[in-house]
């Protein structure tokens, strides 16, 4: 199951108009660009997607203009959606060419039911995804298989906290592992993320942890959730406050997630979230902006290698964004995705779209951030 390709616009004929055009993807991606090139913009169209055909995100945008391909179960769903002034303006789903779906400005529309074999007419408020209003594994299964992989779609913001500053109490820890043990948890809720596959799969879940921090070069002997207080003067709380911590190799006091450095905090969380996502089976595809930040380059490049890994033996789709030049480097170009931008257009170059300019640059010998920083696709 992987997002295929994708088109979007935004403010059409209007000073805040943002194009990006058609952008196609692999099951492995990385997403290179200068600064302000729409790396992350990129990352928030796809993350706004999924969120859409799973419902979770229901308001109608102001403006913007959907064109997606994705490949689910061995089938090529496409799908276009256009928003206007808060307004549904067209909605169309087709599978393997054929229409399923299709919606006016006006509501008004027809979908395919299965069990009837032929179309019946709805009609929906001018504000309303239909999509969203037709999940029924019996009449529209395939409306149901593309929220299903839009819901294990996950976004981790590398440069941020990752939920460093945050504890959750004893009550909120104990329901997140039946919370979770049938969705996906939320990108940012490492605690409950850690809780829930804990409380799923034991020690072989804290085994993977400790094996893939150790291929980042963190020797730990331990890792789990438990009360902080203890461990934090001050906290004068009635209810146990959960936190993560780790147990260093060569020290007997546990190191809780505040006393981590950043890099080394950031590292974990997305270890954790991504053992999750391959114990689980539960995530199609993983969103990381900025991928390594706050990490030296052996550990930016090991880590990138770890989620190659996961990736590869899981099935999930995995799409990274970078502008620093060691993870360029370390980076096959084979799973680039190279942006440039001209004024309030981005264009995306890759193997699939350029394969002679990729071929070519290979024969020279050099590195990938020359490529990179070449004027070839200017």
């Amino acid at each position: 199951m992987t997002l295929k390709t994708l088109k979007y616009q935004e403010y059409n004929d209007d000073p805040r108009f943002w194009n990006l055009e058609q952008c196609d993807f692999t099951n492995i991606n990385l997403v290179v660009g200068r600064n302000a090139t729409g790396k992350t913009r990129l990352v928030n169209v796809i993350n706004g997607l999924c969120k859409i055909l799973s419902a979770r995100l229901t308001t109608v945008f102001e403006s913007g203009t959907y064109e997606a391909e994705f490949d689910i179960s061995g089938k090529t769903y496409f799908l276009y959606l256009k928003f206007k002034d808060g307004e549904v303006i067209a909605e169309h789903l087709d599978i393997n060419g054929s229409r399923k779906l299709s919606r006016d400005a006006d509501g008004k529309g027809q979908i395919y039911y299965e069990d009837k074999g032929e179309f019946i007419s709805f009609q929906v408020p001018e504000n309303i995804i239909a999509i969203q209003q037709r999940r029924d594994e019996l009449q529209h299964p395939f409306v149901v298989e593309l929220s299903r992989w839009a819901l294990g779609c996950q976004t981790y913001l590398f440069g941020t906290s990752l939920g460093r500053d945050q504890l959750i109490s004893l009550s909120g820890y104990e329901a997140a592992a039946k919370r979770h043990e049938k969705n996906a948890p939320e990108a940012q809720d490492l605690i409950n993320t850690y809780s829930a596959a804990y409380s799923q799969y034991g020690d072989k879940f804290d085994k993977a942890i400790l094996r893939d921090m150790k291929a980042l070069g963190y020797r730990l002997s331990d890792v789990g959730a438990d009360d902080l207080r203890p461990h934090i003067p001050g906290l004068n709380v009635p209810e146990p406050m959960i936190g993560m911590f780790v147990v260093e190799a060569d020290r007997q006091t546990p190191l809780i997630q505040s006393q981590m450095s950043q890099g080394m905090f950031r590292a974990l969380a997305l270890i954790i979230h991504i053992n999750a996502a391959s114990f689980g089976k539960k995530h199609t595809l993983v969103l990381v902006d900025d991928i390594g930040e706050g990490l030296d380059f052996e550990r930016s490049a090991k880590l990138i290698d770890v989620l190659i890994g996961h990736a590869k033996k899981s099935a999930l789709q995995l799409i990274m964004t970078t502008n620093d030049r060691f993870v360029m480097n370390r980076v096959a170009l084979e799973y680039w995705i190279l942006l440039r931008r001209a004024k309030s257009t981005i264009r995306s170059y890759s193997e699939r779209n350029s394969q002679k300019e990729f071929a070519n640059f290979r024969e020279m010998g050099l590195s990938n951030f020359d490529f990179f920083t070449s004027a070839r696709f200017k």
